[in-house]
């Protein structure tokens, strides 16, 4: 089986809810966001990885709440059908 994926720069405070679904840090506002970007992926049976753990992190603007703050970039891997790949 063969994987593509699309990248995302999100904010460092929604890792855990993206990775882990431990939701326990967010405030109600960002498990909104949160809810909403995640209904509104490109693709329904997709994984998501953090590239590069081990990073501190980038200053950007996160695609979730639209603010600027500490982002990481994460890769939502969907498999493909290889053949029409």
């Amino acid at each position: 089986m063969k994987f593509d994926y699309y990248t995302f720069n999100i904010g460092a405070h929604f890792a855990s809810a993206i990775i882990y679904g431990d939701y326990s840090g967010l405030i109600d506002s960002d498990i909104k966001e949160l809810d909403l970007f995640m209904d509104n992926l490109p693709v329904d049976n997709g994984h998501f990885d953090l590239v590069n753990p081990e990073n501190e992190g980038f200053f950007d603007k996160c695609e979730i709440s639209g603010l600027f703050s500490e982002c990481h970039e994460f890769r939502l891997y969907f498999p493909i059908n290889e053949a029409t790949a």
